[in-house]
């Protein structure tokens, strides 16, 4: 299989299968391997041409560059024949372009105990001049090493009612190596909000159902698991709502009955005001009206000289007021 490709070709896709990029950038690529961006760019196209991975252009945020798919089984035959064949080694020769006054090529390597949270490294090169090392963004995805504080208790805390329908880290480390052996990942937030969909679902329906029969699910812990691992995330209830969504929405509408009850409050106590005024008192505050709504002539002139002033000088009755207009 890797006699297929030519040393450019290889040393990408070593590095790529290395580093599992989320998104990539060709530039940092090329800076990394000492090529020129075109080249990557070239190489690539030839690596998808020839079924070893496919690339699209991907953005998360601010981070743009391209999302690397691998064709599994192509690449497990590749990595296969370099293992075969002692000659071949994950190194990354610099191309006969960038060879004058070098002495030795850098090359791109990972600890076997470096977690997928830590930066590429780049060891040591004995060129003259340093190349620096590949900048690849990834996203934090869950593997059975990264789950550092997932644990018993940290489960039944926060998804009680799943906990108590049997679901346990084991199942989750479980789930994640299923992932990885798809050539995915069990994503933290996936995770957390599929669990977030079945403790509220076991908590209004008292059960979880499978959507497709309709019929409720008998082992729940199971339920949950197989779904995390062929598909990473647990399907929403149709009436599932996020308690955070509850949360804002109850918000939202404590803060339209408040202000409804202070309109009213405001109205009524503009109405108890213009009930009060004497002939005088309303002539006075009508000077220089220039037409249209003489009640919003009227409350634009309360708003600003008696209802401020109320506020500003805490308890001034409007009759005192009226007697300064």
């Amino acid at each position: 299989m890797g006699d297929r490709l030519n040393d450019n070709q290889r040393r990408v896709l070593d590095l790529l299968l290395a580093t599992k990029p989320y998104i990539v950038k060709f530039r940092d690529i090329a800076q990394a391997l000492a090529m020129r961006e075109a080249s990557v760019r070239t190489v690539m196209r030839r690596l998808d041409a020839l079924g070893f991975l496919s690339f699209r252009k991907a953005r998360d945020g601010n981070l743009q560059g391209v999302g690397v798919t691998f064709n599994q089984p192509v690449v497990e035959q590749y990595q296969q024949d370099r293992t075969l064949s002692p000659s071949t080694s994950l190194t990354t020769g610099l191309s006969s372009s960038h060879k004058t006054n070098q002495t030795q090529s850098p090359s791109i390597s990972r600890e076997k105990d470096q977690s997928p949270s830590q930066p590429i490294s780049e060891p040591h090169s004995q060129s003259a001049s340093h190349t620096p090392p590949l900048k690849i963004e990834k996203k934090e995805y869950l593997s059975i090493e990264a789950m550092e504080g997932w644990d018993e208790a940290f489960l039944e805390l926060m998804w009680p009612r799943v906990f108590a329908a049997g679901l346990r880290q084991e199942q989750l480390d479980q789930a994640a190596a299923a992932r990885q052996k798809l050539g995915k990942a069990l994503d933290r937030d996936l995770l957390a909000l599929s669990l977030d969909r079945a403790e509220w679902e076991l908590e209004t329906q008292g059960k979880l159902v499978d959507l497709q029969s309709g019929e409720p699910v008998r082992n729940a812990a199971a339920y949950i698991y197989t779904a995390l691992a062929r598909w990473g995330v647990l399907r929403a209830h149709p009436q599932y709502v996020s308690r955070e969504q509850a949360e804002a929405e109850a918000a939202v509408d404590a803060l339209r009955r408040r202000q409804e009850a202070l309109d009213t409050l405001e109205n009524l106590r503009f109405e108890q005001y213009r009930a009060e005024l004497t002939p005088q008192e309303l002539e006075s505050i009508l000077q220089g009206f220039p037409g249209g709504s003489k009640d919003a002539w009227i409350k634009a002139y309360w708003r600003k000289n008696v209802r401020e002033a109320e506020t500003g000088q805490g308890g001034q009755t409007p009759t005192t007021r009226k007697g300064t207009a």
